[in-house]
């Protein structure tokens, strides 16, 4: 019996706490409205920041133009308004790339921006006069020579005299980009309120719950509680009623074998009933223990590809699964058209087997390969199976199985890894039937000795590519041998030109 069957106040905590959770559903009902008002009264639409007005404009048409008034407007102001009255033109995409991260960089002044633009082809066509321009441009070709240069430079002062305005352009510009950077922010947040209003309507909605609501579901969460009680004392009852049949069945084939030693058929099918006495409740364990068929086909999946190109196989020859189980390897193979048989001990799983329509015999594997004839299997595959055997057994599966495959079959053994720590030590023992942890390289000297040609072992889904060699295992750490996957397998090939058995 489970540990959870002697706590008898398990469905009273249940009960508590969906009565505890019915009384915050109830509380949470009466805010809701004063929730509502609160929002309605908070945050409305928040307004974005105006930016500056910055477009000062140098008007069109006079007589003649002076360098200060372009020289007083910042850089992004003062290449618009030159573009515009020495071109006749707004600025383009080009002069905006080149001439304003120059100008803002100091490494070009307005002087030279204006000189370059008034010589262009637009400029001389159009012809606008700016005085003291050509002077300029020449005292300002001069300032920047290397060593003359400084001579000439006091003189570019008198004729181009910085404001206030393009003392102050780079704070500009930062106020500029602060007041963009504001208004992203207060976009994301009239965003956020919007998502935030939508996500409190829905709970409102949710929480819109009359107290008869409340009391319709109060009445039947109390009802499933008391059905799932119910439920619970019958699983209880009927767990105890297959133990006590156990322990009577357990009984009768005592009683049988010592009244009828002298009658071997009848002693023998006593031996056989005694055998199967425990194979529901090793079905039990698997459930628990070993994962779900839905697992166990998953974890199987990484092997399809060694199958699909093995030449036997893909000719259409039959892959015998010992100790096939519930099915599961059996039930991957043929969704994949591969044909397929199983064998086990465990009369439950062969009926769980068969009832999904697979080809599954009840008995002995050894005793089943040693009846068929030779070359006659394309694989053979076994899933956790070898821990059981004996060291002698081990010896004959590996030989009977070569004699009964065809050249070029192969065999596929999985099996719990010792090699991971955790397993070798603890969860290997949790199945009382498996006789010891078998390292994955005496797996593969077995193969070898008894006349396998081509072998491996796979240790992850990438030793499952024959075309490349093994991942191996050289642990550098004691931290390795806890990192290693908890199941590996051996996988060996019958030489194409075996001659012998």
């Amino acid at each position: 019996m489970d540990a959870d069957d002697n706590n008898p106040e398990t469905i009273d905590a249940i009960l508590e706490r969906v009565r505890t959770e019915v009384t915050q559903i109830e509380a949470q009902s009466e805010v809701a409205e004063n929730r509502r008002l609160r929002r309605q009264d908070g945050l409305g639409t928040v307004p974005f920041v105006n930016e500056p007005d910055d477009s000062e404009v140098i008007p069109l048409g006079l007589p003649a133009y002076s360098i200060e008034d372009f020289a007083a407007l910042d850089d992004d102001a003062f290449l618009r308004n030159a573009y515009r009255v020495v071109l006749g033109r707004e600025m383009d995409g080009v002069g905006g790339a080149y001439y304003l991260p120059a100008l803002r960089s100091g490494h070009i002044g307005v002087v030279r921006v204006l000189s370059a633009l008034r010589r262009s082809q637009e400029g001389r066509e159009r012809g606008v006069k700016i005085r003291w321009l050509m002077p300029a441009a020449i005292l300002d070709r001069l300032a920047g020579l290397p060593v003359v240069g400084k001579f000439f430079a006091p003189f570019m002062q008198f004729i181009v005299r910085p404001t206030t305005n393009r003392r102050l352009s780079t704070v500009a510009i930062r106020h500029v980009e602060l007041i963009s950077a504001v208004n992203t922010s207060l976009s994301a947040i009239r965003k956020n309120q919007a998502h935030i209003d939508m996500r409190m309507d829905v709970t409102e909605r949710d929480m819109d719950i009359t107290a008869q609501d409340v009391a319709v579901a109060r009445d039947y969460t109390q009802r499933t509680m008391e059905d799932a009680a119910k439920a619970l004392s019958e699983i209880k009852a009927t767990r105890q009623l297959i133990v006590e049949e156990s322990l009577q069945l357990r009984r009768l084939i005592d009683e049988a074998r010592a009244v009828l030693p002298e009658k071997p058929a009848i002693q023998g099918s006593v031996e056989a009933l005694d055998d199967h006495a425990l194979d529901s409740l090793y079905v039990a364990f698997e459930n628990r223990f070993r994962g779900s068929t839905v697992e166990i086909g998953k974890r199987s999946e990484r092997y399809l590809p060694i199958f699909k190109q093995t030449a036997p196989v893909a000719a259409g020859g039959v892959v015998l699964d010992i100790g096939c189980g519930r099915g599961e390897w059996l039930s991957l193979l043929r969704r994949n058209n591969i044909a397929t048989r199983g064998i086990d001990l465990n009369v439950s799983m062969v009926a769980e087997a068969r009832a999904l329509g697979l080809d599954v015999l009840d008995g002995d594997a050894i005793a089943y390969l040693r009846s068929l004839p030779e070359n006659s299997l394309a694989a053979v595959t076994g899933f956790h199976i070898v821990e059981h055997l004996a060291f002698k057994d081990l010896v004959t599966l590996f030989d009977e199985a070569r004699r009964a495959l065809m050249p070029g079959g192969i065999v596929l053994f999985e099996t719990p890894n010792p090699e991971n720590l955790v397993v070798g030590a603890c969860t290997f023992n949790y199945d009382p039937t498996h006789n010891k942890p078998l390292p994955p390289d005496l797996l593969r000297f077995i193969a070898e000795a008894r006349g396998y040609g081509e072998t491996r072992i796979i240790r992850s889904e990438a030793d499952c590519d024959l075309s490349q060699p093994e991942t191996g295992f050289v642990p550098g750490e004691v931290n390795d041998w806890f990192r290693q996957p908890p199941d590996y397998a051996v996988y060996a090939q019958k030489p194409v030109d075996s001659g012998q058995n």
